[in-house]
């Protein structure tokens, strides 16, 4: 058989090296669009709005306390600030945790969900839907149990907002103090390269969880979370609330507005906690159905490369890896210049080896189970 008509192995690996090489110019892109964030200012205290902060624990005797003694020193002036605490059915001490930093501080109050109406509200939605409806204050910003605040956090995001602004997110960091927690510190550094990096180009599609503020007036019309069409993602239904009133989202990447994670305690969490973030995008619209299937479809041919380009052409295949390297060393240095961190760029190597193996496994792990946990064992949220 003539197959005389076919290219060269070369050539096919020069045409896949052109091909990848779009990678490039993503990564450029949103490393602009994240350059052009603004630095947040510190608002000096005159006009400030009232302001809840709104934490939704489940079983988090582990991390809560140093997440409560940081609100205790949030920098904000005094009967302009309630503080939330939501303990979601816990069977540790959260309980207790939150009963005591109630008794100890007047601006905090102290919230079961025991005896709320189920709502078909799953995982921390639940402990966010009581929580706003027990809010007082203007704007209501959202942190998880195991994240810790900078003091001016709530000055730093509120001083540019206008009455054009109906949301402010912001950056998130994991503490690097195990090879888990250093995968997880790039692993975020990877993920929020894309929502703030559209941000930055006046694009948001997404403000993460643990660091997100919105307007209460906004929530209430939209008749809650109670209200929605979703099933885990409730940062992004939150999100596309405010989107649907015509408001504006504002988002800062810096020392004082970035919100500090502890690490999760397995890689098993660490899977499931991307199988919600996957899952619950997957769940949530057409439109963020097939921006998630571009990105894992995009991922699992870029990982492939990674992985096999080198039967193509080894040339190619270096000048692609090399450069693929300084791109993403560039992505994590803007990231640690931004919100003044160190140790980011020696983790890069976890990075090129962690995106290759997490976008073959996600995608295929719900070809087995398509459960979804929250919490570790004990809090599983099964879908048909």
């Amino acid at each position: 058989m003539d197959i005389s008509f076919l290219p060269e192995f070369s050539e096919i690996g020069f045409y896949a090296f052109c091909f990848f090489s779009m990678y490039f110019l993503l990564m450029i892109f949103l490393a602009i669009g994240l350059a052009k964030l603004p630095y947040s200012k510190i608002s000096n205290g005159k006009s400030l709005p009232t302001v809840t902060v709104l934490v939704s624990s489940r079983n988090e005797e582990r991390d809560l306390p140093e997440c409560i003694s940081s609100l205790e020193k949030l920098n904000y002036p005094e009967g302009k600030l309630q503080v939330v605490l939501v303990n979601d059915r816990s069977t540790d001490t959260t309980e207790q945790l939150i009963e005591e930093a109630s008794q100890r501080n007047e601006h905090f109050v102290g919230l079961n969900t025991i005896d709320y109406p189920h709502h078909n509200l799953e995982a921390k939605a639940r402990g966010i839907a009581l929580g706003f409806k027990h809010a007082t204050g203007e704007w209501v910003f959202i942190t998880d149990a195991d994240a810790v605040v900078h003091p001016d956090w709530l000055r730093a995001s509120l001083a540019e907002v206008d009455e054009h602004t109906g949301m402010v997110g912001g950056a998130l960091k994991v503490e690097p103090i195990s090879w888990l927690a250093k995968l997880e510190r790039v692993c975020w550094a990877f993920v929020q390269m894309f929502n703030l990096g559209m941000s930055g180009w006046g694009i948001p599609f997404v403000c993460v969880g643990p660091n997100m503020a919105m307007r209460k007036s906004i929530y209430d019309e939209a008749g809650g979370l109670e209200n929605r069409n979703f099933t885990i993602a409730e940062d992004l239904a939150l999100f596309k609330m405010v989107i649907e009133a015509g408001y504006k989202v504002k988002t800062y990447m810096d020392e004082h507005t970035v919100v500090r994670l502890k690490p999760v305690p397995s890689f098993r969490h660490l899977i499931s906690q991307q199988r919600r973030w996957l899952k619950g995008g997957l769940d949530d619209g057409i439109l963020y159905l097939i921006i998630l299937g571009l990105a894992f479809g995009w991922g699992l041919l870029v990982s492939s490369y990674i992985l096999f380009g080198w039967l193509l052409s080894l040339k190619y295949y270096l000048i692609f890896t090399v450069s693929k390297l300084v791109i993403d060393i560039l992505f994590l240095s803007l990231q640690r210049s931004r919100m003044k961190a160190s140790k980011y760029v020696r983790y890069v190597l976890l990075l090129e080896l962690y995106v290759p193996i997490i976008c073959f496994i996600l995608p295929i792990s719900f070809l087995f189970s398509r459960k979804i946990y929250w919490k570790g064992d004990g809090y599983e949220i099964p879908y048909s």
